[in-house]
C-alpha cells in the first residue's frame, strides 16, 4: 500500500497491490468528498472491493476496538488466507 499526495489531479491517491503483483487498485480522494472515490482496479482480485467488504464487516461488528479483533493467517494451497474474527 502506498499513498501519493503529489498527484496533479487529486488531493490524495492510494495505491494497493497484492503480493504476487497480479492485481492492483488506485483510489483517488479529491480532498472534499468522503463518500465517493474514483477507483481503478486491475487483475483477478478486486482489491478495493475487498477493502470495502472488510470495512463493512468491521462496521457490522460494531466497530470493535483492537483488543477484540483477531487475525488468522494460514496457507490454503493457492496462497495465504486471512480471516478476521471478533472476540465477544
Amino acid at each position: 500500500m502506498a499513498a501519493d499526495a503529489d498527484a496533479e489531479s487529486v488531493h490524495t491517491r492510494l495505491w494497493l497491490a497484492d503480493d504476487r503483483a497480479t492485481s492492483w487498485a488506485g483510489v483517488d480522494y479529491d480532498g472534499r468528498q468522503t463518500s465517493t472515490f474514483a477507483v481503478a482496479q486491475y487483475g483477478p482480485r478486486k482489491l478495493w472491493d475487498e477493502v470495502v467488504e472488510a470495512y463493512e464487516g468491521y462496521v457490522a461488528a460494531g466497530r470493535p476496538g483492537i483488543d477484540r479483533l483477531r487475525l488468522r493467517i494460514s496457507a490454503d494451497g493457492r496462497g495465504t488466507r486471512h480471516e478476521v474474527s471478533v472476540r465477544g
